[in-house]
């Protein structure tokens, strides 16, 4: 048992991201740079780094809920909100401190949905829309609905390294390539892309999907509570209203990634790209002067248009594979 388990967790394909989209993203930067006005300056490359930053590393986490074939987590915005709360109460002791806090309380947020979609083989979608609820729900009897600013420097967060990247453009980084060579290398990484894979193949090589799937929730829950915590360490401030757009930024992220939604296809790297990518197209969008509205039907299509590719593509291969 040991050794087809083994042999197995090898066999698994892990892609390290969409060749197409970096394709596609290094040209969108090429066209936008000459033909967009205002796109090539300084101020808005660091604004348009930070925006997708932040998305880009709930987004990472995010993957891995998919990747182990469990769709997406729909708490994301809920997760981020309730962590700038807490980044922002916790910021009078300090900026790391107030930072580790927003962490751990997306990871506890994470793990606790992980368990309810991994062992008891909820719906992941129906389990997040309704923990999104009650964390909203809580958040407004604990608050009152008001933003919350108990003082405290997070300069630290705000500062440019070098003089030119903002902070949360490392941690973007950091975030993503420590996440991608875990999934690619590990033992529970690679675990994770087999259960997402075929679910009954790993059961059969020893491997149960629920622990896997509270993993992946609980490194997910982790990110987004790190997303939050650097979002209110912009203001030291806490609201109900921040992160509103990040759940359904992070999940275009990942499926214009190229990350299979049925899961075990794809890896954490795509959808950082497909974060980079989408927050260019949002920037560029604001550029030309296009209105929220219009920003909102393009990325729809956006997200349509990538899951018809995808599900495509994994018809081809299916067929290729008969």
């Amino acid at each position: 048992m040991t050794v087809m388990r083994v042999g197995l967790l090898r066999r698994v394909r892990v892609t390290e991201g969409s060749t197409a989209v970096v394709l596609l993203t290094a040209l969108f930067v090429l066209i936008a740079a000459v033909t967009v006005p205002r796109f090539a300056t300084t101020s808005n490359i660091q604004a348009l780094l930070l925006s997708v930053s932040l998305t880009g590393i709930a987004a990472v986490g995010l993957s891995l809920i998919t990747l182990v074939g469990r769709i997406f987590s729909l708490s994301i915005s809920s997760t981020v909100a309730l962590s700038t709360i807490v980044f922002a109460e916790c910021l009078p002791y300090g900026a790391w401190l107030a930072l580790a806090a927003a962490v751990g309380f997306g990871t506890f947020v994470g793990w606790i949905q992980g368990i309810i979609v991994g062992r008891f083989q909820t719906d992941p979608i129906i389990t997040t829309i309704a923990f999104s609820a009650i964390l909203i729900g809580a958040g407004e009897l604990a608050t009152g609905g008001l933003t919350i600013s108990r003082g405290g420097d997070a300069g630290i967060f705000s500062a440019n390294l070098f003089g030119i990247f903002p902070f949360q453009v490392f941690a973007f980084v950091a975030v993503s390539i420590g996440i991608a060579v875990w999934h690619r290398f590990s033992v529970p990484g690679r675990r994770m892309a087999l259960v997402g894979l075929n679910e009954k193949a790993a059961l059969v090589s020893g491997v149960r999907a629920w622990p896997s799937v509270v993993l992946s929730f609980t490194v997910a829950g982790a990110t987004t509570g790190l997303a939050g915590g650097l979002l209110s360490s912009q203001s030291g401030q806490g609201n109900l209203i921040l992160g509103g757009t990040f759940g359904f930024d992070a999940v275009t992220a990942v499926v214009v990634g190229g990350i299979a939604v049925k899961g075990g296809r794809g890896s954490p790297i795509s959808a950082a790209v497909g974060a980079l990518f989408v927050g260019l197209l949002g920037n560029v969008l604001v550029l030309v002067g296009l209105t929220y509205e219009v920003q909102l039907v393009v990325k729809g299509a956006l997200v349509l248009s990538a899951v018809v590719l995808t599900g495509v593509a994994s018809r081809v291969r299916g067929g290729r594979s008969r």
